[in-house]
């Protein structure tokens, strides 16, 4: 071989070699060396273009050693048709499908930034065209949130229609900014054209918190109006009936952006509507949209979150009984006080954020009370499993207190046209009007009572309590949060539905004085009061020598199968 051919050879070869080595080492570093992020927040803009950038740098930085290696195997006289495999190959290597080639700087799109490279890229394999992938990057951008995060609402699914998450900000707001709460009580309302019941409403929920609930709750009115007019009428209605209620804090109103709602008749199709108009169907799917934006916006601002709506009536002492419920154990999900729609839902507001996203992702499909089915469905149940083991799965999960804590009182239904007339019938059986508030005091017991007929209950005159059966050393007691001076105990048993479900003639009624310091009384720390009477009453006139007291409590010293009501505890001051 002449030495002037030699050297040609030698010459290509080595430049082949260099050009591998180069890609080696190029696809190494990628997929080694991880990229490393700023630290942004998530759903920014800026995180986003970084990552198209950066990725797009890299995946450019390979396509041009693949020109690289094509001319020079040319340079060696290998056909081109051979290296389309390889280039192909070595394409693979790049991070991504068309990473970075958005077709512009960021969602809105354009050319002012189009990625260096992009038509290089074309001509060196114009067998695979890079529209396609254009078209996919660029309905991926547009995807990315713009502008600043909401304090809302942070969720795309459903979301789809929504240009920016900045859009979802309410547009008009009142609040004291009150949070940290141990409950959230939200209201949605719309304007009704025949009979509103909001004002109703909010008032039977606040004449029926007691003192201290107010200073731990927070209560939030959503006016979910499209139309701003409505808005400002119902926004100042509230204001001028409850003023200082908004004044302080406890009362905040939100109306969210029409931007929230997508297109509701380009949703609807015969496969979801199960039969409904379309008035209905946009009816039942904005509500899905209206409950998803309240429970975003009380989520981070307290414990638990109790959802209501705007036709009812509350019960006395509602909030303490949920509360002290909700704190009794923590396998429940959802504590159920009424059972009609979605009246006296009450969540963990930790658990809200899962629920929303489900909701959003199905709202075109099912009513919202269907929705909370399916949510516990797909939660709890197996699919291998029978109804049966679903519904015991779930029942410990979803827990109906009873009786309801709240009645339906509308008739006019928001949905125009629709008549309204469900009825709770465990509300009424049971409402009881306060006749005397007793001292604050922690109510403890070891008896076991019967679904929500607890000790509690009784103590805060709003229900009866109704007790399984006892055993000899078994206490309900009452220690008060302060030494309490008593002229008066009156304690009854017996039910007209059960009387047989009274004190036995061994049942004693014993108290602690303040000036016993013992953290956990013996028995014999323990001194009686008077016996018991001959209408299975305890009632007690206190004499002066019996001084400030610390608790008071109804010893069992017998076995008994007999169940016990207690309908009446007054503790009367001196």
């Amino acid at each position: 071989m002449p030495l002037r051919l030699r050297r040609y050879t030698f010459r290509n070869l080595v430049l082949l070699l260099v050009t591998v080595l180069f890609l080696l080492v190029s696809y190494r570093h990628t997929t080694e060396e991880p990229i490393q992020y700023p630290k942004f927040a998530a759903g920014d803009l800026e995180l986003a273009n970084f990552r198209l950038k950066t990725l797009n740098a890299r995946g450019l930085e390979i396509r041009r050693s693949i020109h690289d290696l094509h001319q020079a195997v040319l340079g060696l006289g290998i056909s081109p048709s051979t290296t389309s495999s390889t280039a192909a190959a070595v394409a693979r290597l790049s991070p991504g499908d068309g990473v970075g080639t958005t077709g512009g700087g960021g969602p809105a799109g354009g050319d002012g930034d189009k990625p260096h490279g992009v038509e290089s890229v074309r001509a060196i394999n114009p067998e695979k065209s890079l529209e396609a992938v254009h078209d996919h990057g660029a309905a991926k951008a547009a995807a990315v949130p713009a502008g600043v995060k909401s304090p809302i609402v942070d969720v795309l699914v459903g979301m789809e229609h929504v240009p920016s998450m900045q859009e979802l900000d309410p547009v008009k707001i009142v609040t004291g900014g009150r949070s940290g709460v141990s409950m959230v009580i939200g209201i949605p309302t719309v304007h009704r054209s025949k009979e509103s019941y909001l004002i109703t409403t909010i008032k039977s929920v606040l004449q029926n918190l007691a003192l201290y609930d107010k200073s731990d709750l927070l209560i939030v009115i959503m006016v979910a109006d499209t139309d701003i007019t409505k808005v400002e009428a119902i926004f100042n209605q509230v204001t001028s009936e409850f003023p200082d209620e908004v004044k302080s804090g406890l009362v905040d109103m939100i109306a969210p952006s029409p931007l929230l709602y997508p297109d509701f008749d380009k949703l609807a199709n015969s496969d979801n509507t199960f039969g409904d108009t379309r008035p209905r169907y946009r009816w039942r799917t904005k509500q899905v949209y209206d409950f998803a934006f309240i429970m975003m916006y009380a989520r981070s601002r307290g414990l638990y979150y109790l959802q209501l709506e705007d036709d009812i009536q509350a019960r006395p002492d509602f909030a303490s009984l949920i509360i002290n419920r909700a704190k009794k154990d923590n396998e429940w999900v959802l504590l159920e006080f009424s059972y009609l729609g979605f009246i006296g839902k009450l969540f963990h507001c930790d658990e809200l954020s899962d629920f929303v996203h489900f909701l959003l992702a199905n709202a075109r499909f099912k009513p919202v009370d269907w929705l909370l089915d399916d949510w516990f469905y797909v939660r709890y149940c197996h699919p291998e499993k029978d109804y049966k083991d679903c519904r015991v799965r779930k029942k410990v999960r979803r827990v109906l207190y009873q009786p309801s804590l709240f009645q339906h009182i509308g008739h006019f239904s928001s949905l125009d046209g629709k008549i309204q007339k469900l009825q709770d019938r465990s509300f009424k059986q049971n409402v009881r009007t306060p006749t005397h508030v007793n001292p604050p005091a922690l109510v403890s017991g070891t008896v076991e009572h019967f679904q929500s007929y607890s000790l509690e209950s009784s103590y805060l005159q709003t229900n009866t309590y109704w007790g399984k059966q006892q055993h000899a050393g078994d206490r309900l007691q009452f220690t008060f949060n302060s030494p309490t001076a008593l002229k008066r105990i009156l304690i009854a048993s017996g039910n007209p539905d059960h009387p047989g479900d009274v004190f036995l003639k061994t049942v004693k009624l014993q108290y602690l004085t303040a000036a016993d310091n013992n953290k956990e009384p013996t028995k014999d720390h323990w001194q009686d009061l008077c016996p018991l009477n001959a209408q299975n009453a305890f009632d007690c006139q206190l004499d002066a020598s019996i001084s400030e007291l610390k608790a008071v409590s109804i010893l069992f010293t017998e076995d008994s199968k007999q169940w016990i009501t207690i309908p009446a505890i007054f503790f009367h001051g001196r």
